[in-house]
């Protein structure tokens, strides 16, 4: 673990973690060896990075830095090919947790809130998740802060692996699927709700991942984040985060309870992941 920076060392142990489910459930997996080729293939990218990292100068690359990023999304895609084939969907059992805790299904009494001004807004917000990590790492970066950049990385790519495990252990699609029988306003918006819903839909290969709320957890983590190293971050995106963890019910794509789940994740990531980082390898900086 020493002689790998704690960055890639997530990846590379993830990888470890993707490649042991994929030989041991083989079986039930229809595309086991493309799954496996397309890991091993990120795991060689792995170490072409160490290996260019090792060198004088080349280890700070803007390539190099953000690296993580484009493990998470691959990872992501290829999770598609591997959740649905281990075990039943959960959606029943969250479907009963919400209706226990709440009476009614969340989202069928939100549609009374339903117009596509609103809508609009909430498929804006909703969409803001993917610019937000990424938002906050290019300031971080822009300005030469390399130990915080550094550790904000490792921080987000942990939350981003922990709920990608949350997703194999909790196989969930969520209530657009599962709760159509029961709703009865459409969620309708203008152009811009139709283009997020069908980029969305298009770019997604993985729609197993309810639970935990990936989009909840991962937000707040960055709004921790910014309230540690950019304040003013933090003022402008607080507003912006609120509208998208209501987005995630109120557009049916989250149970309450994943978002609960949710926020669950994002405390205990923020909780061991900063520990980790700084105890992977105290000499590093």
């Amino acid at each position: 673990m020493r002689k790998i920076s704690p960055i890639h060392g997530l990846t590379f142990f993830f990888l470890i973690g993707l490649i042991l489910v994929t030989l041991i459930f083989k079986g039930h997996i229809p595309l086991w060896q493309s799954l496996l080729l397309r890991t091993l293939m990120l795991m060689a990218l792995l170490f072409v990075l160490k290996i260019s990292s090792d060198r004088k100068g080349k280890g700070d690359t803007f390539f190099n830095a953000f690296s993580p990023l484009i493990f998470i999304i691959l990872i992501y895609e290829s999770l598609g090919d591997l959740i649905q084939y281990l075990q039943p969907d959960i959606d029943s059992w969250l479907i009963q947790i919400d209706l226990f805790l709440f009476g009614v299904h969340p989202t069928v009494w939100m549609e009374r809130w339903i117009v596509p001004w609103f809508t609009d807004i909430m498929s804006l917000a909703y969409l803001s998740y993917y610019f937000l990590p990424l938002t906050l790492l290019v300031v971080l970066y822009i300005k030469n802060r390399k130990l915080e950049f550094n550790e904000s990385i490792f921080v987000l790519t942990f939350g981003y692996y922990a709920s990608f495990v949350g997703y194999i252990l909790f196989p969930a699609i969520g209530p657009r699927f599962t709760l159509t029988s029961f709703h009865s306003v459409p969620l309708e918006g203008t152009w811009i709700t139709d283009f997020v819903r069908d980029t969305l839909n298009a770019l997604e290969h993985n729609q197993r991942d309810c639970m935990p709320s990936g989009h909840t957890q991962i937000v707040l983590m960055v709004l921790y984040l910014t309230y540690r190293y950019e304040k003013l971050l933090f003022y402008v995106f607080f507003p912006i985060i609120c509208g998208l963890i209501l987005s995630t019910v109120y557009l049916r794509y989250h149970y309450v309870v994943d978002v609960i789940a949710g926020v669950a994740f994002a405390i205990a990531c923020l909780i061991i992941a900063p520990r980790l980082y700084r105890g992977w390898n105290p000499k590093r900086e």
